[in-house]
């Protein structure tokens, strides 16, 4: 199974750019730090736009990208069959998923998910934080993948 570097919220938060920093730090004071990544993921601006992926933006859309990318995320370090490779790789370098594999995870599912990997990056910064603080195992007990998202 997958380790994930246990790293503090300030930690991670450093992995942002500055603008990006000074945006999340206000989303988690608001809403906490799972609420803040979603929050993030669902401000993609004007409506009926083309996001890459070439997806047009509704409503309806916008408020799957979240699930979409829970999913993905969850997949990812879960172990669903979708990212077997990529979870080998993990494993065969032996030590636990640090910050720096925070741009590779960005990559991996940003084509799933319809949106650019620079986007995914805060987000993905946020829950990765709540998964290391839980641990992997403990992370993992609670999910279920949904294949129609």
């Amino acid at each position: 199974m997958i380790e994930i570097e246990n790293v503090s919220l300030d930690e991670c938060l450093q992995f942002l750019k500055p603008y990006q920093r000074s945006i999340i730090e206000q989303l988690v004071a608001k809403y906490g730090i799972e609420k803040a990544a979603e929050e993030w993921i669902n401000a993609r601006g004007p409506m009926q736009t083309v996001t890459f992926g070439g997806i047009v933006e509704d409503a309806n859309n916008k408020k799957n990208y979240w699930n979409r990318f829970k999913n993905e995320f969850d997949k990812l370090i879960c172990g669903h069959p979708d990212y077997q490779n990529e979870q080998e790789k993990f494993v065969a370098a032996g030590k636990p998923i640090g910050l720096g594999a925070i741009a590779y995870i960005a990559n991996l599912i940003s084509p799933a998910i319809g949106m650019s990997s620079a986007m995914l990056i805060p987000a993905i910064v946020l829950v990765f934080n709540t998964t290391a603080k839980m641990g992997v195992k403990a992370y993992c007990s609670t999910k279920q993948f949904d294949d129609t998202v």
